[in-house]
């Protein structure tokens, strides 16, 4: 049994390695260049106030090379991987045998339903997580003097491309999409829900679970009017929107807000004789000045750069008890819900 799912799954896994072999070799190619970028620009042994500006003149330089273009392809893979294991590993592995009959054949023999499922589960989930694993972990070896400079390794866009986290999302990916073809019994319309299954949980765990599992720090302390990144106002109805400077290098900012005395988000409306331009006015340093006068305080959540780990296996955990979930619904239904 466990040989002829290996032969059922075969064209897909060699499809696989052939992408994850060349996603490995661009980024092999380019480690020595990243390594010597860091040493040329001093960010390598760098230590103190010295690591700003080299981290600074690192970021820009690598920006201009193939390495830079390598990195935001290895992202992108990363975020597609997910959704390509669901759609073309998953949806088809059970949805193809119910759909054309051949599970008859199957379940007339020896072998048990439950059996049978889980050795696809198996071969399948554990392929998906082995190449994802692989893949992740080489790029966070890899990314990590980018990262670093940057200061972004805990934000959303980077965060489900690093670490184990990938791993999780792979196999559960997989589940998925064998869940659903179970379920639907149909190739094409398990292939497009998984599609959507799996794209929604993906967008979700940014927005969603992972500010709830990362527990973020709340800071609120006075404006300073100085600090100010910009200020936003509607010269109709003088609403503002202002947006101070988050000094939290290397962490993930999850709101930044400008509240008043009562804690309300502060949205004006502002003084027209000091914040409206005008022709030959004095600029924005009397409408600060005005700002200065309204007790107005800087609220800040945010997630450390120091909690990437926890956070990472956290979201891990999460994931690897949703495929279990999932996993024993899928036995349940092919065991009681499946005729």
């Amino acid at each position: 049994m466990t040989w002829l799912a290996w032969r059922q799954f075969r064209t897909q896994a060699i499809a696989g390695a052939a992408c994850l072999v060349l996603l490995l070799g661009a980024v092999l190619l380019t480690w020595q260049q990243v390594s010597d970028l860091a040493t040329s620009t001093g960010y390598t042994g760098c230590s103190g106030d010295a690591c700003l500006a080299a981290a600074e003149n690192f970021a820009d330089r690598f920006q201009l090379g193939l390495s830079h273009h390598v990195y935001l392809a290895t992202i992108g893979a990363l975020y597609l991987m997910p959704a390509l294991i669901g759609v073309f590993w998953g949806a088809p592995v059970v949805a193809r045998e119910l759909e054309t009959g051949t599970y008859r054949m199957v379940f007339s023999q020896s072998v048990g339903r439950g059996r049978w499922l889980l050795i696809k589960l198996a071969i399948g989930g554990l392929t998906a997580a082995l190449g994802a694993g692989l893949f992740s972990l080489l790029l966070t070896r890899w990314a990590q003097r980018i990262d670093s400079a940057s200061g972004d390794r805990i934000t959303p866009l980077i965060f489900a491309g690093r670490g184990i986290v990938p791993i999780g999302y792979a196999a559960l990916a997989f589940v998925v999409g064998v869940t659903v073809g179970m379920v639907l019994r149909r190739t094409v319309v398990a292939m497009a829900v998984t599609l959507l299954v799996v794209a929604g949980l993906q967008v979700a765990a940014p927005m969603v679970v992972r500010p709830w599992l990362a527990q973020p720090i709340t800071v609120v302390k006075p404006l300073d009017v100085s600090k100010l990144e910009g200020i936003g106002m509607d010269v109709d109805s003088l609403q503002m929107h202002l947006r101070a400077e988050a000094d939290q290098p290397g962490a993930w900012i999850v709101a930044n807000e400008v509240v008043t005395s009562t804690g309300a988000l502060f949205v004006g409306p502002a003084d027209a004789e000091t914040c409206l331009p005008r022709p030959g006015g004095t600029g924005p340093e009397r409408c600060q000045e005005w700002l200065s006068t309204q007790n107005l305080s800087q609220k800040l959540m945010y997630v450390p750069g120091s909690k990437f780990w926890t956070l990472q296996w956290r979201e891990f955990g999460l994931l690897v008890v949703l495929t279990l979930v999932l996993t024993l619904f899928s036995l349940w239904w092919i065991r009681r819900r499946l005729v």
